[in-house]
């Protein structure tokens, strides 16, 4: 058994074992490794531009690799990359915790902590922005109230996106099914069938979301996203004598442990299903009926009814559509969701859902690299804004503490940005594919879902708070805050009195060389006529501040 095998194996703990092997086959990903590069970027423009949408933000590093390798190469790189986990770090903080103080406990706080720090520092960066949009689909919260108290089991299912996000979609929904923070978050965890007397009938919840939120939507779409009309009238996907039935297959799941749908103990590992207390009756969902045959075991219904909603037409536009929304357009066209979408159906090798395959043609689509238009890409998200500030400028990272957590300074976003990862106030995410904001947005035909969370609070706290983490966080400065990273100056310090090249290098390195010349005027005027007493780092630091403020990093071209 090679090396590769045994660490795979390693990262396949704590999953259902079909999806894994599926992993470990899955060796084509990389086929064509030694082909000449033809995808050079031709500026170092271009490829921060490709990292923006890629990464959590560009580093010098990594736009000259991506020169170097051409984007085929670094995707294929990123694919082979060993994942950055989050389970492993937490249990570790958690027993260090634990051996100082048995009443001590890691909290959301601490997985907070690791989400940011692997966000800037983690060379497995694709895998990790992908985990990130997928935790906006296959959406559970920690401002759920029993998933408040678990932030291990949590992280592990941030893993899972981790493990699973550019391996089979099919495999990713079987994962997150039997996970039991999903079960627990969407109520199909301890779904009891019907009693005798017809007095409890099973919850319906997850039955509802695994066909509206993970698989073919509320009505039925071409391959371009766009609706099937019958009559002028688009054609709901499923009613709900369909959620009633689906109801039924996801009953009896516990603990993996458990003997009983009463006992077992907590923990991540995936859902095991007491017979006793699964709905074995025939069932029959959609139209025309698809039949669920009586008298099956429960992992065996549950995985016959994945393949079917997997194996629906909707499917294949419906994650395209997303998946682009939130990489590179708000507003992609029919043609870029269809190429995608027939990606998602075909991979090139006869397989079907290879989220390697989709992101892959999501970032190298034509439309994807074309130079940006007007209406082209999409809002920058509020926490994005916040990575690739601290990605542009190589930050001294904080020193673990007592228990080897390294803190980050983030760990309650969600009032200052609008956002926390994995921690949604709703199973519909932060915000919905299909907002469109009022007025110049509007009028133009545009979607802009992350302006959903955008209102004159957030903008206002999230300007205060980049200010904290750029004009008052730097190296080189008295008495530094030890919680929060410390930017590097001295690409703009060194420079001296050179104020255009600064903002130049600003530019370069937060705008990938996009700054219009009205507002690199504008900065280069407002450094230079500063009184001749402010230091060269209040000079940078502004630079970095008002360009981490202005509409034009706001939105990811």
């Amino acid at each position: 058994m090679t090396k590769r095998w045994l660490s795979a194996l390693a990262l396949c703990a704590g999953v259902a074992w079909v999806p894994c092997a599926h992993a470990l086959l899955n060796e084509h990903l990389f086929d064509s490794g030694f082909e000449a590069i033809t995808d050079l970027p031709a500026s170092d423009a271009e490829a921060a531009r490709f990292l923006t949408q890629a990464t959590f933000g560009p580093t010098p590093e990594q736009i000259a690799r991506v020169r170097q390798v051409g984007y085929s190469g670094w995707i294929r790189e990123q694919l082979l990359t060993p994942p950055t986990l989050a389970r492993p770090y937490m249990e570790a903080v958690h027993a260090a915790m634990q051996a100082a103080t048995p009443q001590q406990s890691v909290s959301h706080n601490q997985r907070l902590d690791r989400w940011f720090h692997t966000a800037v520092t983690a060379p497995d960066q694709l895998r990790q922005r992908m985990a990130y949009a997928l935790s906006q689909i296959l959406v559970i919260s920690d401002q759920n109230g029993t998933l408040a108290g678990e932030p291990i089991q949590v992280s592990h299912y941030q893993d899972l996106l981790i493990l699973f996000g550019v391996d089979s979609y099919r495999n990713l929904l079987q994962n997150v099914t039997l996970n039991p923070s999903m079960g627990k978050y969407l109520s199909h965890f301890r779904n009891r069938k019907a009693s005798a007397d017809g007095s409890r009938q099973p919850d319906e919840n997850y039955a509802r979301e695994v066909m509206q939120l993970f698989t073919i939507g509320l009505v039925e779409r071409n391959l371009d996203f766009s609706p099937i009309l019958v009559g002028g009238q688009p054609v709901p996907t499923y009613e709900q004598n369909d959620i009633s039935n689906l109801a039924r297959v996801f009953t009896g799941f516990n603990y993996n442990n458990a003997t009983s749908i009463g006992n077992g103990t907590n923990t991540y590992l995936p859902m095991t299903c007491i017979q006793s207390e699964h709905d074995v009756t025939a069932k029959q969902i959609f139209t025309p009926p698809i039949p669920i045959a009586a008298n099956q075991a429960c992992l065996d219904e549950v995985s016959y009814v994945l393949d079917v909603l997997s194996l629906h037409d909707n499917v294949a536009p419906f994650v395209a559509r997303q998946l682009i929304q939130r990489f590179t357009s708000s507003t992609p066209s029919a043609a870029y969701i269809q190429r995608v979408a027939q990606k998602y159906n075909n991979n090139g090798y006869g397989e079907r859902a290879d989220l390697g395959a989709v992101i892959r043609q999501i970032l190298l689509d034509p439309e994807a690299r074309a130079a940006p238009g007007p209406n082209s890409g999409k809002p920058r998200e509020p926490l994005l804004k916040l990575t690739a500030m601290w990605r542009a400028w190589t930050p001294q990272l904080p020193a673990a503490d007592a228990f080897g957590n390294i803190p980050m300074g983030m760990t309650s976003p969600t009032g200052t940005y609008g956002q926390r990862p994995l921690g949604a106030d709703t199973v519909f995410n932060f915000y919905q594919p299909d907002y469109i904001q009022p007025g110049v947005i509007a009028t133009a035909g545009l979607y802009s879902p992350e302006y959903q969370i955008l209102n004159e609070s957030t903008i206002t706290s999230t300007g205060n708070s980049l200010y904290t983490y750029s004009f008052n966080s730097w190296i080189g400065m008295s008495s530094p805050p030890t919680n929060r990273p410390l930017l590097d100056l001295s690409p703009l310090t060194s420079l001296g009195t050179n104020y255009a090249g600064m903002v130049d290098e600003a530019n370069r390195r937060m705008l990938y060389g996009s700054m219009s010349a009205g507002m690199r005027t504008t900065l280069i005027n407002a450094v230079t006529f500063m009184d001749s007493s402010v230091s060269a780092s209040e000079r940078a630091r502004s630079i970095i501040y008002l360009v981490a403020l202005s509409p034009e990093y706001a939105v990811q071209r």
